[in-house]
């Protein structure tokens, strides 16, 4: 992860860009894994990044922490796929740009101090904001690794 806010949203960009041409070479109805489509996983990950963005913004406006509304983690993934099932790959593909847009732009808006600050994250155990942030592009990296082994057993 980079060491200060600039490298952090150039890592953030290296790996989308990445997703993004695994993402291209993935048919629409290949299973990722149990149940997702390659519009599930992308979903997901977007899911997770309003979460991120909700935590930061209440951690950056010196509020009371965001929680997530379902601390299961399963029935929150359920619940996010449910809820954009009935949407076009290119529905969740404009919602994906749009919410890392506004989640840089706020990441931008951070003092680089701010990325060493301890906070309590949306589910409820506390680490730092720079550790936070890591999350987002951890997640992402895994989905990309689950899309590349699902595309190498076609």
């Amino acid at each position: 992860m980079g060491s200060n806010i600039q490298e952090l949203l150039t890592q953030f960009d290296q790996v989308r860009k990445e997703m993004e041409e695994v993402v291209e070479a993935t048919a629409l109805d290949l299973e990722i894994c149990p149940g997702w489509t390659i519009k599930d996983v992308l979903g997901n990950i977007t899911a997770w990044e309003i979460v991120i963005h909700k935590a930061l913004l209440a951690f950056m406006a010196g509020d009371p922490p965001y929680f997530l509304p379902e601390q299961d983690f399963d029935l929150f993934n359920r619940y996010e796929v449910e809820k954009r099932a009935g949407w076009t790959l290119s529905e969740v593909i404009n919602e994906r740009k749009q919410v890392r847009t506004d989640l840089k732009a706020t990441i931008q808006e951070m003092k680089e101090e701010s990325l060493e600050e301890w906070m309590v994250l949306p589910w409820g155990s506390e680490r730092t904001v720079r550790e936070l942030l890591e999350i987002i592009e951890e997640h992402e990296q895994e989905h990309m690794e689950e899309v590349r082994r699902a595309n190498e057993k076609r």
